[in-house]
C-alpha cells in the first residue's frame, strides 16, 4: 500500500484581503488550472480514475531495482513509459521527507501526476483482512483506503512557481475492482503483493497535465496529514 500523509501546522489568523486582491488571486488560480485536464474529462478515452488504476499497475509492475517510486534521482523515470500519457509517481520516503528528481519527457505527452495514493490489492497475509459478511470486496477495499486517505488535510501543487487551486478536489478512486499484477520484489513495500493478478483498487490525488511547452519546468508537491506526515517533492522536468 502506498500513500502520502502528514499533519498540518496550526492555523493562523490572517487579515482579510481586499476584494480586488482576492479576485486577482482567483483569476490566477483558474488560469493556472487551465493547463490541467478537467476533473470530469476522459483524456485519451479514459476517466481520471481509470488513469489512476493504470498508473498503479505501472508502479507495481516494476521490479524494485528500477522502480520509479523509490528512485531518488529520476534515473528510472522513463521505465516502461508508453502511449500518450507519461506517468510521474510520488517520491517514496519516510513520514517527514523532502526529495527531488529530474526527468526528461518527450514532447507532446500528457503528464499524469500521482500526488499521493493508497493502493489496496487483495488478498493479504493478515487473516483478518477480509470483507465483512455481506460486504462486497470492492466496498471493503474502498472503505479501507478511504479511511486512510481522508486523513490528508493539506496539499499544494505548483508548476513553475504558480500554485494550482483546489488540489484536495483532485481525488479519484477506482470505479470498480481492477486487476493488478505486482512484480514479486514489490512485496518488500506491500506485503499483499503475490506476483500474480489480484483484484485491487486505488484511492488518491492525481492531476493530468496537458502537454507542456518544450523546455525546463519545475513541478512541486507538498502535503500533510493528520498522522504527522510532512512531505515535499520536486520534479525538474525537461520537455523535449
Amino acid at each position: 500500500m502506498a500513500a502520502l500523509a502528514g499533519c498540518g501546522e496550526e492555523a493562523r489568523v490572517a487579515p482579510v484581503a481586499p476584494a480586488a486582491e482576492l479576485a486577482a488571486s482567483l483569476e490566477t488560480s483558474e488560469s493556472q488550472n487551465a493547463v490541467l485536464f478537467p476533473k470530469t474529462a476522459h483524456p485519451y478515452g479514459a476517466s481520471l480514475s481509470t488513469w489512476a488504476d493504470r498508473e498503479s499497475q505501472w508502479v507495481y509492475g516494476h521490479p524494485l531495482e528500477h522502480n520509479p517510486l523509490i528512485d531518488q534521482t529520476g534515473a528510472d523515470c522513463d521505465e516502461r513509459q508508453a502511449g500518450p500519457v507519461w506517468f510521474i509517481p510520488r517520491i517514496a520516503g519516510p513520514r517527514v521527507f523532502s526529495g527531488s528528481r529530474s526527468c526528461t519527457i518527450p514532447g507532446g505527452k500528457a503528464i499524469f501526476l500521482e500526488i499521493g495514493a493508497y493502493v489496496n490489492p487483495y488478498p493479504c497475509p493478515d487473516p483478518n483482512f477480509h470483507p465483512a459478511p455481506g460486504q462486497s470486496l470492492y466496498d471493503f477495499l474502498i472503505a479501507d483506503a478511504k479511511a486512510f486517505m481522508d486523513g490528508v488535510n493539506h496539499l499544494e501543487v505548483s508548476l513553475d512557481g504558480r500554485q494550482f487551486a483546489d488540489v484536495l478536489g483532485y481525488r479519484f478512486a477506482s470505479a470498480d475492482l481492477f486487476s493488478l499484477t505486482g512484480d514479486p520484489s514489490f512485496v518488500a513495500l506491500d506485503p499483499c503483493v503475490t506476483g500474480s493478478p489480484q483484484p485491487a483498487i486505488v484511492d488518491g490525488f492525481f492531476m493530468m497535465f496537458k502537454p507542456l511547452e518544450p523546455g525546463e519546468h519545475t513541478l512541486r508537491v507538498f502535503g500533510t496529514d493528520v498522522r504527522g506526515a510532512n512531505k515535499t517533492y520536486v520534479y525538474h522536468l525537461n520537455v523535449l
